[in-house]
């Protein structure tokens, strides 16, 4: 009966997937006297549950139940009677990738569980807890809250990875707008999904593309522990179906229409084209580029206004009329405008003459005046230099009642009118200083008078006209 169950069970192992992790919990052994055997088998099954819940079945690990375990162990050996090096030994019989183990003493009034995980391949001991508590419920409690961080090193270990690397079609969309899902998340730690390798843990997972340009995909990968899965995927472009047409100046003008660079055909046209590519109108040298805002499974019927446009043999004859009747109009108003110019620089040109000249008239006039006044000053000086004494004599002189008596007494003292005469002398010279200095103030006068009317007749000119 116990060989035949082996034969079962190395058939299901043959069926089973080869890439699935095996682990076994072995029987919990306890000190003598400290747990009755139906305790060690309860607090075996939580070790054992907790196990099933830190590797799920979907990730491709399988958590041996008692009796697979019992149907491999050797003759005569019974599960409760492993410990130590026998974990790993037994491990390997049974053909499990893991093996873990509680074991229950006393410390004291409190019971102390341990609990190790092996790895049989290398007989490397993969992590262990221990713990202690009053009574079996509080060390059950214990064994719920610690297995799971130590079996999660059995993920840890035997994560493998998956290189992404999708097919972009050149030319269209950006690597960067390119959104990778990994069993519906965008990121793993933070870190966002891209091309690349990722590391996951063994089993089936959920990839998925999306970009604005292209279809969206989904698919499922299987990833084996320790291995590195290699996934290209060719993503579809996404298509639209659109017509074009092209106007310029208000008429149907029929152009070459561009896609991505590649000329496709000429206006009227339509067809299905990348939502994402470049779509360009016109002769070479005269491309625009066309805006089209695409809308869900809804053809685009566009009306394009060219900005510009390669001429036609019509439109150059008549464009070439229209330069011609424009020139001819600008030289005629050039010719005017050059004729305005000339008569207003001839006009500018006399004004500037005229009122240069007299200007200058002025200024030599006031220079005469400058030097009339100089000229007043020096016979003023003159004038007020006269002796006192003469002054006084020729002042006598001038009054008729003392002219007479001089005359008189000159006779007496000499007999001969000497004093009469020099007086007569002195109040001509008197006369004749004063005469000068009224004509220098006179000539002073006029030419200040002369500069200023010229020089202010040359501004009028100047400003005015």
């Amino acid at each position: 009966m116990c060989n035949l169950s082996k034969i079962f069970f190395l058939l299901a192992l043959l069926v089973a997937p080869v890439f699935a992790t095996h682990v076994a919990v072995l029987e919990t052994t306890a000190e003598l006297n400290v747990l009755t055997l139906g305790e060690k088998q309860y607090l075996t099954d939580v070790l054992r549950s907790e196990a099933v819940k830190a590797l799920p079945a979907e990730q491709n690990y399988t958590i041996m139940t008692r009796e697979n375990i019992n149907a491999m162990l050797p003759p005569g050996k019974a599960i409760e009677d492993c410990e130590g090096s026998c974990l790993v030994e037994t491990g390997k019989n049974i053909s499990a990738d893991f093996v873990a183990q509680g074991h229950v003493g006393k410390f004291a009034d409190n019971l102390t569980v341990t609990v190790e995980l092996y790895e049989t391949a290398g007989n490397k001991l993969m992590g262990s807890f221990s713990s202690k508590a009053p009574d079996i419920e509080a060390l059950e409690n214990e064994i719920r809250q610690k297995s799971q961080e130590l079996f999660a090193r059995i993920v840890a270990s035997t994560y493998g990875k998956v290189d992404l690397q999708p097919s972009l079609t050149s030319g269209i969309g950006h690597e960067a707008e390119l959104v990778i899902k990994i069993d519906g998340n965008i990121s793993k730690n933070g870190r966002k999904y891209t091309r690349g390798e990722w590391e996951l843990a063994p089993g089936e997972h959920s990839i998925e593309y999306m970009h604005p340009c292209y279809e969206p995909l989904q698919f499922k990968v299987n990833v084996l522990s320790g291995k590195t899965t290699m996934v290209n995927n060719v993503l579809d472009v996404t298509m639209r179906q659109f017509s074009i047409t092209t106007e310029f100046k208000g008429k149907s003008r029929d152009v070459p229409v561009f896609v991505n660079g590649t000329m496709t055909g000429r206006t009227p046209l339509q067809g299905r084209v990348p939502i994402c590519a470049t779509i360009e109108v016109g002769e070479v040298g005269f491309q625009e580029t066309v805006d089209v805002k695409w809308t869900d499974d809804v053809k685009q019927e566009i009306v394009y206004r060219l900005n510009n446009a390669k001429p036609t043999v019509e439109e150059i004859r008549a464009d070439s009329i229209a330069v011609a009747e424009r020139v001819a109009k600008q030289l005629a108003a050039d010719e005017a405008v050059l004729a305005a110019a000339n008569q207003k620089r001839k006009k500018e040109r006399i004004k500037n003459i005229s009122s240069t000249v007299l200007a200058v008239l002025g200024l030599v006039s006031v220079g005469f005046g400058i030097y009339e006044n100089k000229v007043l000053k020096e016979e003023r000086e003159k004038y007020d230099q006269l002796d006192e004494t003469e002054n006084l004599m020729l002042m006598v002189y001038s009054v008729p009642e003392e002219r007479a008596a001089l005359s008189e007494l000159s006779k007496q003292s000499h007999g001969h009118t000497q004093v009469e005469n020099v007086a007569r002398e002195r109040a001509d010279d008197y006369d004749k200083q004063w005469d000068r200095v009224e004509s220098a103030r006179t000539k002073r006068n006029i030419f200040y008078g002369v500069g200023a009317g010229l020089i202010g007749a040359g501004a009028v000119i100047y400003f005015a006209f």
